[in-house]
């Protein structure tokens, strides 16, 4: 092969030697345009790339900022209309949005997978994601998570992008790899408690937020094989919350999570009026009787109150809580943490 080419490099210094002046000269005249030429496409190929590449990314920015603004536009429909949105009346309103979110949508996603070079920031792909998620496509929604916890500068920003990570990989059928994903989110989040320059009370508060979601996340999808240490943690999780608010806004979710059981378990308002009608034969009898019943003589103190709304650590009876969680169709009927 070597010997190949140096045969034909040789043959052509031969005949370039030959050559007469004047045919030499034009020879090098025309293979400098030929190269001038070449060089000058290139550049033109080039130039119009990444003239379609600017234009593809104001497109997408454009089609983000209409996408985050629908969304904002229907929570405001929602939050004015309550549960007349889902109205007949309303049907117009709905659809006109849903429409102009889908157009929007598609067209973002079109351009993210055309144009691979597009400078996206981890709060546009977790929009991107977000958008997807709420039509039910998880499956497509799990590139832009993924993107998102890639892109994330900051590890607040990533443990955020981890939890919407997870939610979708367990709403697409991999619950593990879900749950693996979104306990490595509240961890980080507690260990961001420590660092300086973050918040402890609200790292706190978003790991806590974290086992909420992953618990309901699990529930709605009918995953419930590791929802019992879940719960354990979330537990845990508000006690170290000290923020009353937000205490007691994660407070109301643990007793919407545990509290179907407790509510079924009472007895029946028939069976309560039997047993206060039967008469007292005997002083034991009347001694549980009033064991069983609640005290209500005496007045309830804010010592009681705050006492009350405190969550310690899981004990047995709670236990036997967790151990029959509420169905799917019981859960849905709670309030869900504002994403």
């Amino acid at each position: 092969m070597i010997e190949w080419l140096n045969a034909a490099i040789e043959s052509v210094l031969a005949g370039w030697r030959e050559l007469p002046s004047k045919d030499a000269l034009s020879l090098a005249v025309s293979m400098g345009s030929f190269v001038i030429a070449i060089a000058s496409f290139g550049y033109v190929i080039r130039s119009r790339r990444r003239d379609a590449t600017t234009a593809a990314r104001n497109d997408l920015h454009s089609c983000i900022a209409e996408i985050s603004r629908l969304r904002t536009e229907r929570e405001e429909k929602e939050r004015q209309l309550g549960e007349k949105f889902h109205t007949a009346e309303h049907a117009t309103i709905r659809a006109s949005l849903d429409d102009r979110m889908k157009l929007y949508l598609s067209k973002a996603v079109l351009l993210s997978t055309r144009y691979r070079k597009l400078d996206l920031t981890s709060f546009d792909n977790l929009l991107l994601g977000a958008a997807l998620a709420d039509e039910g496509k998880y499956r497509t929604s799990l590139r832009f998570h993924r993107r998102a916890v890639k892109t994330s500068a900051d590890a607040a920003d990533k443990a955020a992008a981890l939890r919407l990570y997870g939610e979708a990989l367990i709403a697409s059928g991999r619950p593990r790899r879900g749950r693996r994903r979104m306990r490595k989110a509240a961890n980080i989040f507690r260990s961001l408690r420590r660092t300086r320059g973050y918040d402890e009370d609200k790292m706190n508060y978003e790991s806590a937020q974290t086992y909420a979601r992953l618990i309901q996340t699990q529930m709605r999808w009918n995953y419930r094989s590791k929802t019992r240490s879940d719960l354990i943690d979330f537990n845990r999780s508000i006690s170290r919350i000290k923020d009353r608010v937000h205490r007691h806004a994660m407070e109301e979710v643990f007793a919407g999570i545990t509290g179907s059981r407790r509510a079924a378990a009472e007895p029946a308002p028939a069976v309560a009026a039997e047993v206060s009608a039967a008469p007292a034969a005997a002083p034991a009898a009347a001694n549980a009787t009033s064991k069983a019943e609640p005290q209500v003589d005496a007045p309830v103190t804010s010592a009681d109150d705050d006492a009350g709304r405190s969550l310690p650590v899981v004990s047995t009876a709670e236990m036997d809580i967790v151990s029959a969680l509420p169905r799917t169709a019981d859960l849905e009927q709670t309030s869900s943490i504002g994403r």
